[in-house]
């Protein structure tokens, strides 16, 4: 974008530095100086500056949007003109908007205007931006786009067939530009057109059908704003540059159209002498709801690594014309209309931070930046720790198919859940989500079994499924497989065991499972238990062939919750008194131990209780007798006494 720099200070009054000193502060502020010319204008000395504007700040790809930020970092003013509002005169002309693509449009019909040659001021302007003089009004279209950022189009109206309409081009049909370029499209390009003809590219180029030329009295001038991604589509698809679509491919603020459309027609009432013969044509949102920015002002210095105080960036956003109310130390930042690059708190540390100066911050120092919360859900860590511990005790991870077929199910699923079946399978044979990790690893086994691989260790960790009535579920599983000639479920059930303490679940148990799936031997099949929760299996497939085999699962979900409700942690510093108890429990039944151990977690308060723990058992003539320890927390040793007491009596 170019600017001279007289028309800067024309339009920021009290600009007082020099053209070298505006382009640097427009370089320290994100507006990089490419070029800096000494030229002449009007007979005058001047100097032309030209600049990168980002990608996110449209309303800076204008004289206007340029001399508003100058004017905010100086903290000065800035001043231009403004067209007068248009009364409805006259008859309605047929306008139609037939795209959603189509955010805006304002349009007006003029009369009797004048096609003299453009002022030498206006062409020697225009060929700064190297844009060639046309005719007066066309020039004055072009000037206005160049100074406000909106680009509009001159129309004929003498050459329109019947209703204008904005619409998306459904033929393939070759289009003359106004440079008399051929076009050819090929549909889906949105365009203008009467019922004849295309008369424009919608915020590209006007075409040659109803295009202005010196003999032209009766003119339909129109603005508009469209959806940025159809703009850039078109003009690319088509090999289309021009200075329209390139504003026009950005997000430009609707409000603004209003100012830089009543200038445009004034200009041309001045100096064509026109006459508005028709009401405005008006469609579409004329205003942006203003965004409502929550900022801790603290954030500026964070980021920086520089100290803000809360008093400069107030300044500098309140130059910006940002709304400032606070709310304790937070403040409540409403945005202008016509910045709709400021959305979140992190925009405004960058308007602060600029203006401050980048030159500012440190090269050699590190923000000293909060550290943010973790929002990596538990579960994410676990599997990832379940992984290296695997992977460590030489189990190789596999990735298998989530659909199964029924049969598989009904010989794995060991969940009192039922199967859940697909619609329009991409595989008839395999309709079914898995319920058990083990029917991929069986799988897999079987293949190594082809290739005469005896000894086998793999694992998988990912979805199982179900369904329970009309309910859906699912959860996270582990999974793990081995295959040797022989093998002990014990030594297997204690691997398992171990890693997951390590994950520092503590309250884990084993038991003989009421339930066991098809292919267990039902003698060699053990229940895992998280503070008393059903939370995995363990099991000895039954004679498959020479090798023995043998399987775990455990529901990771569970060892979340586990690990969510239980208390203890062993990397918590101790500050209070603990005290140990033990209690001898007698049973034949495993399960009858978990609901004492339930008991106990459920009735000591959870700002007394540490820990509850199976520590030793012994077999009985009938049964077995089981000792189980219960560690109370900030407690005397009578209070302990007296609590373990109720809670073990016969």
């Amino acid at each position: 974008m170019k600017i001279l720099y007289n028309q800067l200070k024309q339009l920021v009054p009290g600009l007082t530095v020099t053209a070298r000193e505006v382009g640097e502060v427009f370089t320290m502020t994100g507006l990089m100086l490419d070029g800096l010319e000494e030229v002449s204008y009007q007979g005058k000395k001047d100097w032309l500056l030209s600049l990168e504007v980002r990608q996110n700040r449209p309303d800076c790809l204008s004289v206007w949007g340029l001399a508003r930020d100058l004017a905010a970092y100086y903290g000065l003013s800035a001043q231009w003109p403004v067209g007068e509002k248009l009364n409805p005169v006259g008859q309605p002309f047929d306008i139609k908007i037939s795209s959603d693509k189509v955010k805006r449009v304002k349009a007006v019909q003029l009369a009797a205007l004048r096609q003299a040659a453009s002022p030498a001021w206006l062409t020697e302007w225009l060929a700064f931006y190297g844009l060639n003089s046309v005719n007066l009004s066309v020039d004055l279209s072009n000037y206005v786009m160049l100074l406000t950022g909106y680009a509009s189009h001159l129309i004929d109206s003498d050459k329109v067939n019947g209703r204008l309409e904005w619409r998306l081009n459904q033929d393939k049909i070759a289009v003359a530009t106004l440079d008399g370029t051929a076009v050819a499209l090929t549909g889906g390009e949105l365009v203008i057109a009467d019922q004849n003809k295309i008369v424009a590219l919608a915020g590209i180029v006007g075409c040659r059908g109803a295009e202005i030329n010196q003999s032209s009295t009766n003119v339909i001038v129109e603005m508009a704003l469209y959806d940025r991604g159809i703009i850039r589509e078109n003009a690319r698809r088509l090999g289309i540059v021009t200075e329209a679509g390139q504003r026009l491919s950005h997000d430009l603020a609707p409000n603004g159209l209003d100012d830089a459309f009543a200038y445009l027609i004034a200009l041309l009432m001045e100096h064509g002498g026109g006459t508005v013969i028709s009401p405005v044509f008006d469609y579409g949102e004329a205003v942006v709801k203003p965004a409502v920015i929550d900022f801790d002002p603290a954030l500026v210095s964070r980021f920086a690594g520089i100290a803000v105080a809360p008093e400069r960036s107030r300044e500098i956003l309140e130059n910006l014309r940002c709304h400032i109310s606070e709310a304790g130390n937070d403040w409540q930042v409403t945005a202008p209309a016509d910045r709709l690059d400021l959305r979140y708190a992190e925009d405004l540390v960058e308007e602060v931070v600029r203006f401050v100066g980048y030159d500012k911050i440190p090269i050699d120092e590190v923000p000293a930046l909060a550290v943010v919360k973790k929002i990596t859900p538990v579960l994410y860590d676990l599997k990832d720790h379940l992984r290296d511990l695997s992977a460590a005790r030489g189990f190789d991870e596999i990735l298998s198919q989530p659909l199964v077929a029924d049969s598989v199910n009904n010989e794995t699923n060991y969940l009192n859940w039922q199967p859940v079946t697909t619609q329009n399978s991409v595989n008839e044979e395999f309709p079914d989500l898995r319920q058990s990790l083990v029917t991929g690893l069986l799988n897999q086994w079987q293949v190594f079994k082809k290739k005469n691989i005896n000894f086998c260790q793999i694992f998988e960790i990912g979805k199982v499924f179900g369904r329970s009535g009309q309910n859906y579920q699912e959860h996270e599983a582990w999974g793990l497989l081995r295959a040797a000639e022989q093998l002990s479920v014990n030594d297997f059930k204690r691997e398992i065991e171990y890693d997951l303490r390590s994950l520092g679940l503590t309250e884990l148990r084993w038991r003989p499972a009421e339930h066991a799936p098809l292919l267990a031997n039902s003698q060699a099949t053990f229940e895992l238990t998280l503070n008393g929760q059903p939370a995995g299996l363990v099991y000895k497939l039954k004679p498959l062939a020479a090798e023995e085999v043998v399987c775990g699962e455990v529901n990771l979900d569970a060892a979340v919750a586990a690990l969510e409700r239980d208390h203890h942690n062993p990397a918590v510093e101790v500050l209070g008194k603990l005290v140990a108890l033990d209690a001898n429990v007698e049973t034949d039944n495993p399960r009858e131990l978990e609901k004492v151990l339930e008991r106990v977690r459920a009735a000591v308060p959870v700002d007394n209780f540490w820990s509850v723990a199976v520590v030793d058992e012994f077999a009985l003539a009938k049964g077995r007798r089981y000792t189980v320890r219960v560690i109370y927390r900030d407690l005397s040793d009578q209070e302990a006494k007296e609590s373990h007491t109720r809670l073990f009596k016969k």
